[in-house]
């Protein structure tokens, strides 16, 4: 009996020693492939700076898009969207012969939609934070609609404003944009590939923090302006490898 005991408690001692053993080297049979694909979305916020702080506050940001990794590298695609405010009532400067507004913002808030592209690589990666740099091309619209105006007489002979019509006006901007993805990651997990029935994926969600800065000019307005948009923006972001075994 003790014989037999002692035979059993050795089996179980082996199978516990084996066991990490071939599960790492299962572990490194299974390696990345290069091409990950990944999304991120948060919010965020940005201010101006230059001369077009002259004419515009800043503003919180919805922010989202796609990137597609190849090994370090990484280009990402962003969608942004806010509503900065005017500081100036008229950007074009349209005066009447007396030398008053004729144009006036109908919207305090002007609709930002912006789209940009970029091109990375990660400078420094651990197994909890990465730090991908990153530089690119913006292109954003900001539309908003405008008041025109005429002056009547009133009973006591003073000018009074009159909306005699209103237009939809728009700025188009296409610049460049550079950014610092600092990614702190959260959790992972294998999931099966979801582009085929065969094999698995990993999936890593992170925390992701991004610096960036934007340049933008807009020569229509009156005197024109030009400057920098500076902020940061907090996304969740997740990245999809696909695995292959060797």
């Amino acid at each position: 009996m003790i014989m037999m005991m002692k035979r059993t408690i050795l089996i179980l001692l082996t199978i516990l020693t084996l066991t990490p053993v071939a599960m790492r080297a299962q572990e490194a049979n299974s390696i990345y492939r290069p091409l990950g694909v990944g999304f991120h979305l948060g919010v965020g916020g940005m201010f101006p700076t230059g001369s077009l702080a002259d004419d515009f506050k800043g503003c919180a940001l919805f922010t989202g898009g796609i990137d597609l990794n190849y090994n370090r590298l990484r280009f990402k695609i962003g969608i942004d969207y806010g509503q900065p405010s005017f500081k100036n009532e008229n950007p074009y400067a349209v005066m009447d012969d007396q030398g008053l507004n004729a144009q006036l913002n109908a919207t305090a808030n002007p609709t930002l939609f912006g789209v940009s592209m970029q091109l990375g690589y990660t400078v420094w990666r651990s197994s909890k934070v990465s730090i991908t740099p990153a530089v690119g091309i913006t292109s954003c619209r900001l539309s908003w609609d405008i008041n025109h105006i005429k002056y009547e007489k009133d009973d006591e002979g003073k000018d009074r404003p009159k909306i005699d019509d209103v237009s939809g006006a728009h700025e188009n901007n296409f610049d460049w944009t550079a950014s610092v993805d600092i990614d702190i990651r959260l959790h992972s997990k294998l999931v099966d590939y979801p582009v085929s029935d065969k094999g698995q994926a990993h999936y890593t969600s992170m925390l992701r923090i991004t610096p960036f800065v934007s340049h933008a000019k807009f020569n229509h307005f009156n005197p024109s302006v030009k400057g920098c948009c500076v902020g940061v923006t907090v996304n969740y972001a997740g990245l999809l490898r696909a695995l292959t075994t060797n």
